[in-house]
């Protein structure tokens, strides 16, 4: 059997920091509102993490898995990117080489503090970031799936 390396850098926004992040609203005006705001904020997030990873990022379109939405994006030099924006929101990214990964986990870091508010949270967020492999535990659907409701329910 071929075995193949995965090396992912992962972000569960549970303190709901990020400026691009979407909380489901009721009335469907202000959720189209809220949604387009979001938008423009992943784009310009997009945008200086290009600059701080020093590669072109393309946008490789929306996926729906699991009534999940995610946005995806692949990087010139191998590997991709897929935010999940629904709060809790998820940005999780892939990468077949080690090195690669931890280029991005820096990239990562300098852009959100750029953009992130300048709180005591926004620096537990940031020391969080980390590199997982193949033989860690990623973030997946079911876990995002439970933490919703656990957030939900408070």
């Amino acid at each position: 059997m071929l075995k193949v390396k995965h090396y992912y850098v992962n972000i569960l926004d549970s303190p709901e920091i990020t400026p691009f992040t979407i909380k489901l609203e009721k009335d469907l005006t202000a959720s189209l509102k809220q949604q387009e705001k979001a938008r423009q904020e992943l784009d310009k997030f997009i945008s200086i993490l290009k600059k701080e990873f020093k590669e072109p990022i393309w946008y490789i379109g929306f996926d729906v898995i699991g009534e999940k939405f995610f946005e995806r994006f692949i990087f010139e030099n191998g590997g991709f990117l897929e935010v999940m924006m629904e709060a809790p929101l998820a940005i999780n990214a892939h990468f077949v080489h080690e090195d690669r990964a931890e280029k991005f986990a820096k990239a990562l870091k300098k852009t959100l503090s750029k953009i992130l508010p300048k709180k005591p949270i926004t620096k537990i967020f940031l020391d969080n970031i980390e590199i997982g492999s193949e033989e860690a535990t990623e973030l997946k659907v079911e876990e995002w799936d439970k933490l919703k409701k656990i957030r939900e329910e408070t």
